[in-house]
């Protein structure tokens, strides 16, 4: 028997380690449902399998591809909310760059071009008034692999994502002054969850349970027992350190980045758009209303609401 919903999901680190703490949590058998996963490198990639009729929903994932997708006539719509700030930051190795105006002229890494990584380069640039063009934009994938080139002095400068911040000096990398990214773009939003037109239709109710599904785990990032998440990291990335795992978790908590409500708000899809315009991947900026059904996220915090109520009555 198949799956009741085939999902894809950004591959990164920080995605590993929830794939793996839902599996703990049994956030899916909470919610009734069986789930074919696939992993992607950015939003892009999301976009085509969906297009392709290899998925029907993308979660956790940079949503700027999709926006772009929608206003081009594709049969998408944003559902849901996910990592609403950005855990990403720009590193170099050479200490003659410190800040973005040093990367003119230089190799930095990112994803596909348009996608996440390469849009926070350009909204960061953008906001210092650089410009963007004078930087040469190296594709590699997702963070964790633009970290690894950087480390092995294949690019100049490169992303990495929060739980390095601390740990700087271990790898030898600092972070440019101008570009620790969930401070110089707090309404950046970094990822949410989109589905095709003919999920929404179809498979409306699987829809909801995988959300509701995410709407736990959001909560347990932002207030469940520390242990199930170290025990995730230390399972999904044992080639990291453990301190690094309490440095993440420590972020999430002080930074409460997930959409717990599943919301996504108007401003920062707005602010999206407008990138996607200047970057040449969008042509207009269409209503919220256009671009999204928001109805399956309130149905679905309903239904974890449900959940977590039933649980705490049993205990």
């Amino acid at each position: 028997m198949g799956a009741d919903i085939r999902v894809v999901d950004a591959g990164g680190t920080h995605e590993r380690v929830t794939i793996e703490l839902m599996r703990r949590l049994r956030l899916f058998e909470r919610v009734g449902l069986s789930v074919e996963r696939t992993l992607v490198t950015n939003g892009g990639e999301a976009v085509d399998l969906l297009l392709g009729g290899k998925a029907d929903a993308a979660l956790q994932v940079g949503f700027g591809p999709a926006l772009a997708a929608i206003a081009d006539g594709a049969p998408l719509r944003v559902v849901a909310g996910a990592n609403l700030l950005t855990v990403h930051a720009i590193y170099a190795r050479d200490p003659a760059i410190r800040s973005l105006a040093d990367l003119a002229g230089r190799r930095v890494g990112v994803g596909a071009l348009g996608a996440l990584t390469h849009q926070l380069a350009v909204a960061a640039l953008r906001k210092q008034g650089l410009d963007p063009g004078a930087v040469e934009f190296v594709t590699i994938g997702n963070s964790a692999a633009i970290f690894r080139h950087l480390l092995e002095d294949r690019i100049d400068a490169g992303f990495g994502e929060s739980e390095v911040f601390h740990d700087q000096a271990r790898y030898g990398v600092h972070a440019l002054a101008d570009a620790v990214l969930w401070r110089e773009l707090p309404d950046f939003p970094n990822q949410a969850s989109f589905a095709t037109l003919a999920a929404l239709g179809e498979r409306r109710e699987a829809l909801v349970r995988v959300l509701a599904a995410h709407a736990l785990l959001y909560r347990a990032l932002h207030h469940g027992p520390a242990e199930d998440y170290l025990a995730a990291w230390a399972a999904a990335l044992p080639e990291f350190p453990a301190a690094e795992g309490a440095v993440q978790l420590a972020f999430y908590r002080e930074n409460r980045p997930f959409a717990e409500d599943l919301r996504l708000p108007e401003p920062s899809v707005a602010m999206l758009q407008r990138l996607n315009l200047a970057m040449g991947r969008q042509q207009a900026v269409l209503p919220f209303a256009a671009l999204a059904d928001m109805s399956l996220a309130a149905e679905a915090c309903a239904l974890a609401d449900h959940i977590e109520q039933t649980c705490e009555n049993r205990t």
